[in-house]
Parts: C-alpha cells; structure tokens; sequence
C-alpha cells in the first residue's frame, strides 16, 4: 500500500514541493505566514473529516497552526477551500493521512530551515515539529497502520485510497494558491 501510495502521488509531491519554493535563500516571514496559513486552510476540513479515524488524543494540527500564527501576530483566519475530499470510510481517510502524516516528515526539515532564516529561537514551529522527538515512532507506527489496511483492502479500496491522497495534495496547493504561498498553477 506504501509503494502504491508513494508512485501514485510522487509527480503530484514533487510539483508541490518545486512551487512552494522553501529553499534558504527564498524564506521571508511572509512567506512563512502564508505557508501556515495555506496549510490551516488545508488542514481545517482535512481534520474534522479524519476525527472517526484518529485516535481521541491526537493533537490538532489545527490548533498547532494558529498558535504559530498567533506567535507570529499574523491572521489565522483563513477562506474555505471549496473542493476538500470527503473522507466518508476508511480507505479515503487513510489516503489523507498518507499525506497529512507524511508531511510531517517535511515540516522537521522545515522548522530548521525557518528557525534558523527567521531567527525564531525554536518559537512559531509548533506546527512544524508537532511529534517532536518521537517523529519518527509516530510514522512507523502509521505506517505498520497502513500496511495493515492495504493487506486486507479491496483494489477499490486501494484505489480510493490513492484518488484521496491525491485529492489532498491538490488541497494542499489550493490551500497554498489562496494564501499567495504558491504562485505558479
């Protein structure tokens, strides 16, 4: 189910993290701020569809993004994105969090390029470095989830899992588009 989700999305992957532009050299506050906020956009109706599938005591990625906002002083209100996937079973549900849990992979890298082009002396990277020290156990753990779900999924189930991550990668750029944090379509 990994190698299915990871060759099912890789071009949309790649295109999102090439218009996003984080490298060192090309991070400004402004572009930190609307990263956040394209991300909340996102995530906003991304969270509250995946609440019958996460655990009672996961940490809203929500919460963490308004927090660094606030840090940060800037808006964390952001325009709803009219086209988020519905996540109504478990195999779209498990197609998103492929990719939400995936980019928690990303944010470590990012929350070292930001704190240190911003300064921000580990403040505003909540969001970013949301499990923390156990990442990595976090996205084994998943991942073991994951597989479990594809040994006994249907091919139908294993293809709606791969439209929904790839629905939410496409999310994800919308999210970015609305707050000016990608440009290019």
């Amino acid at each position: 189910m990994i190698a299915q989700l990871r060759a099912q999305t890789a071009e949309l992957h790649q295109q999102l993290d090439d218009a996003l532009e984080l490298e060192i050299g090309q991070i400004t506050r402004q572009k930190y701020v609307e990263f956040l906020r394209g991300s909340l956009a996102a995530l906003e109706p991304l969270e509250t569809g995946l609440k019958p599938w996460l655990k009672p005591d996961a940490r809203s990625r929500c919460e963490a993004l308004r927090q660094d906002l606030r840090t940060l002083g800037a808006d964390s209100v952001v325009a709803p994105l009219p086209d988020a996937p519905r996540l109504e079973n478990e195999a779209a549900a498990f197609g998103a969090r492929y990719v939400i849990e995936g980019s928690a992979l990303g944010g470590a890298i990012l929350s070292r390029n930001f704190d240190v082009a911003l300064q921000l002396e580990g403040s505003a990277l909540s969001y970013l470095t949301l499990h923390g020290a156990g990442l990595g156990e976090h996205w084994r753990g998943f991942l073991a989830e994951l597989e479990a779900f594809g040994r006994s999924a249907t091919p139908a189930e294993r293809a709606e899992a791969c439209e929904s991550a790839k629905a939410v990668f496409k999310l994800y750029a919308d999210g970015f588009r609305s707050t000016g944090a990608i440009t290019a379509r």
